[in-house]
């Protein structure tokens, strides 16, 4: 999308959400205003996408709405990487983005998996925060989405 926020377009990605099996959630963000919502509202809110997703069998699509969204998903190993986007995305080409999280996550990482999320959040959050600014998908090249975080790793 070529229009940004300053043309009244709202934000494409609603929120970003990993799991694990269980419906743990291992890593949050939200890119929609949820001022108007108590956490409470949040929290159940989360869940209940949450447990729609995880409840969903392999057979069936990863694509669902909810509440005037479209939640996309994909499960690699342990983790579901859920999507929420406008009515009006591309299914696919979320699937992409969330495969280019996976794949710059592997590559930092060296093999992601739900503990290096755990242990090492806030790298995961510069991860997702490189590719994704204000709902708006700003960067899908793993090279360039890694090399601020690598400068932030060398020692000084």
């Amino acid at each position: 999308r070529s229009r940004d926020a300053k043309e009244g377009r709202e934000e494409m990605i609603k929120f970003l959400i990993l799991v694990n099996k269980q419906g743990q959630t291992r890593l949050a963000r939200y890119y929609e205003d949820r001022s108007n919502m108590t956490a409470e509202e949040r929290s159940t809110q989360e869940a209940d996408i949450v447990r729609k997703c995880l409840m969903r069998g392999e057979q069936q699509c990863s694509f669902l709405e909810y509440m005037g969204h479209k939640v996309i998903y994909r499960r690699y190993a342990s983790l579901f990487f859920i999507v929420g986007v406008d009515d009006d995305e591309n299914e696919i080409a979320v699937l992409e983005l969330i495969h280019c999280l996976v794949e710059t996550l592997d590559k930092y990482f060296e093999n992601v998996c739900e503990l290096d999320i755990m242990s090492q959040l806030e790298k995961a959050h510069f991860v997702v925060d490189e590719m994704v600014i204000n709902g708006f998908v700003v960067e899908t090249n793993k090279t360039n989405i890694l090399e601020p975080i690598r400068v932030l790793d060398k020692p000084t």
